[in-house]
């Protein structure tokens, strides 16, 4: 009986903090998943903020009790991020419109089908979810402001019938939401505009008013949950791009299920597509290509230096530049930060062809079929791979080679990177150096 008392007792704070701790360690397979955590969610930085598009389509169709269940999850996903540092602002629209529609036996389905669709009802379900959803937090003895109305400034939308619910986003007004993340109490936005010259109230589209929002906002992610394996429309995906590309390059926009939400918290992992800023990489093969022999110089400085674990000086390398045949790739740093010359490039990829693997060989000559692309730097800064710019550069390089090989460091806080992303590796008689390849080795 005792026993039983205290396991249906509330979880103390303690019981709480060593349970998100064990969640968010589970998700940690690398250094560079801990210095990413510790640069993006460090206290000194304050909570950056997530906009979450939650609509009906999310959670799949299920029974009234499973639904509830998803519900539940989805209430602990937002409540393990609020408390390891990405601040939530729930952006909904109707959610329970499954759970009414599989309390019904199939009989009635097929006879009197969906509930009415019309305005009032409609607008009814969303204020409805928004005070569920915000119940569902407050269960998880997190915080939350349910606001179900002031934020967006709506018309009709033009593809609908005149009198339809359905609207378009035309203003943000944030200062509701705002209030609450000073407060500390998560934002339960529902997806409901109004229209001061017709007195209308519109039911939005959650993704599209989350898009509009995270322009006013600059969230450090955007997640946009959806069903699972339905690809973005062509359309979707444009806008998204454009979104991407106004928020900068430090912010993701994430597409994925919200049984993966908790895992957003390190977006580079293989539930989530990922949306970032483009970069514009810059592709050279003579040292006369670059912007100039200062900023060549500057860049090598700053990527080969003792702690970069790479065992050539910037003299030879620059020897092998005028030698070898090389393809380099390189960005810029923004404007404000590029009036000086040397500072013209930021981040730079060297990759030498027809190269050999560093295998045991009886001839000095290496046949076509022994070639293979040397990754000879891949010099990415700090912030920037934290940032997924590593990522970039990386699918750029590998879509112009086949087959590659590099070298680092076995203490490389980066080695897990390179496992997770190469074809085999193995350890030479050199103290503590990794080789890693990708693609086929002869």
């Amino acid at each position: 009986m005792l026993s039983a008392r205290l396991s249906s007792a509330p979880k103390s704070r303690a019981q709480i903090n060593r349970a998100v701790a064990v969640k968010l360690l589970r998700q940690i397979d690398s250094p560079q998943q801990i210095q990413q955590y510790l640069h993006q969610f460090h206290p000194s930085q304050g909570d950056p903020l997530a906009v979450i598009a939650l609509g009906r389509e999310a959670l799949p169709p299920s029974q009234s009790s499973a639904a509830r269940v998803q519900l539940e999850r989805l209430a602990e996903s937002l409540a393990f991020l609020r408390r390891v540092g990405l601040f939530p602002i729930v952006v909904h629209g109707e959610l329970d419109y499954d759970l009414e529609l599989t309390s019904r036996s199939p009989a009635e389905v097929n006879v009197f089908g969906p509930p009415p669709a019309d305005q009032s009802n409609k607008l009814r379900r969303i204020r409805t979810a928004n005070y569920q959803v915000s119940a569902l937090l407050e269960r998880q003895d997190v915080e939350t402001r349910p606001i179900s109305g002031g934020v967006f400034t709506a018309v009709a939308d033009p593809e609908n019938q005149p009198l339809s619910a359905q609207g378009l986003v035309t203003a943000i007004a944030p200062e509701a939401i705002e209030s609450a993340v000073r407060a500390g109490s998560i934002p339960i936005v529902a997806a409901l505009g109004t229209s001061s010259a017709y007195s209308r109230t519109y039911a939005l589209d959650p993704h599209h008013a989350a898009v509009h929002l995270a322009r006013v906002l600059q969230p450090l992610r955007t997640i946009l949950l959806r069903p699972e394996a339905q690809p973005p429309t062509t359309s979707s995906t444009t806008t998204l791009q454009a979104l991407a590309q106004e928020l900068g390059p430090d912010t993701s926009i994430l597409l994925g299920t919200a049984n993966s939400l908790s895992s957003s918290i390190f977006p580079d992992t293989t539930p989530w597509t990922v949306l970032r800023s483009p970069r514009t990489i810059q592709v050279v093969t003579s040292r006369a290509d670059f912007p100039s022999q200062r900023a060549l110089r500057a860049a090598l400085q700053r990527h080969l230096h003792p702690g970069s674990g790479i065992e050539v000086s910037i003299d030879a390398l620059l020897n092998q530049l005028d030698t070898r045949q090389f393809v380099a790739y390189f960005d810029q740093s923004p404007s404000e930060e590029s009036a000086a010359e040397e500072a013209a490039i930021r981040n730079l990829a060297i990759v030498f062809p027809h190269a050999s693997f560093p295998w045991p060989h009886t001839s000095g000559e290496i046949t076509p079929e022994e070639s293979i692309s040397e990754l000879a730097l891949f010099g990415v800064g700090p912030s920037d791979w934290l940032n997924g710019v590593a990522e970039q550069f990386w699918d750029w390089i590998r879509a112009d080679h086949v087959s590659l090989w590099g070298s680092l460091a076995e203490a490389d806080p980066r080695l897990a990177w390179w496992l997770a992303r190469s074809s085999g590796s193995l350890k030479r008689q050199l103290p503590g150096r990794v080789h890693l390849w990708y693609g086929m080795v002869a």
